[in-house]
């Protein structure tokens, strides 16, 4: 066989398996808009009470995507737009936003009372759920995720933890995602199982 049609014979095989492997990649590894976590470890478990007085343990919303994050009641901007835009994500899943779950977890417990995390949780959506404690009990959870807390609450890190029906924490959302990407990924989530 002479050079030229060995070559490109070579080249015809080679481009093949390079195109096979970036459709089977496409196909085998979702595109997620949130920041993904490589490697998926189980998420922290989270034990406390909720704004209603009830046990709440993260692990017992094993089967449902959970999305956590840290905030206070008396903040004016990232706080409500996070929630805000976790509400509308909820929104745009129709009828399988009941596999999905919200945990505002307080960074400010003198002030975020059981009674104050209700109302507030009210104005975005009555199923989220709202965690505060004593600064002890919530400090041990803020150090399980590696959010900073200072200011009293008022200072904190603003991501959103998404942790997958297997307990796994899967991404991070900035605040400033928007509610129909959100929605993308978790539709991808709820698709994997």
């Amino acid at each position: 066989m002479p050079t030229c049609k060995v070559s490109r014979f070579i080249l015809a095989i080679v481009s093949s398996w390079l195109l096979l492997a970036t459709v089977s990649c496409s196909t085998l590894s979702p595109s997620f808009k949130g920041e993904p976590v490589h490697p998926a470890v189980t998420a922290p478990d989270i034990r406390m009470v909720d704004q209603n007085g009830n046990a709440f343990a993260l692990s017992d919303l094993r089967g449902r995507v959970v999305l956590v994050f840290f905030g206070f009641t008396n903040c004016v901007d990232e706080c409500p737009l996070t929630l805000a835009h976790l509400k509308q994500a909820r929104e745009l899943l129709g009828d399988r936003s009941d596999k999905t779950k919200v945990v505002l977890v307080s960074t400010d417990p003198i002030r975020d009372t059981p009674g104050i995390l209700v109302d507030y949780l009210q104005k975005f959506d009555p199923s989220f759920i709202g965690i505060t404690g004593s600064r002890d009990e919530l400090s041990k959870i803020w150090s399980d995720y590696d959010v900073t807390v200072l200011d009293g609450g008022e200072t904190h890190s603003s991501f959103t933890y998404v942790i997958d029906q297997d307990g796994k924490l899967r991404l991070h959302f900035d605040p400033e995602m928007a509610p129909e990407d959100i929605a993308s990924d978790l539709k991808i989530l709820l698709s994997s199982q």
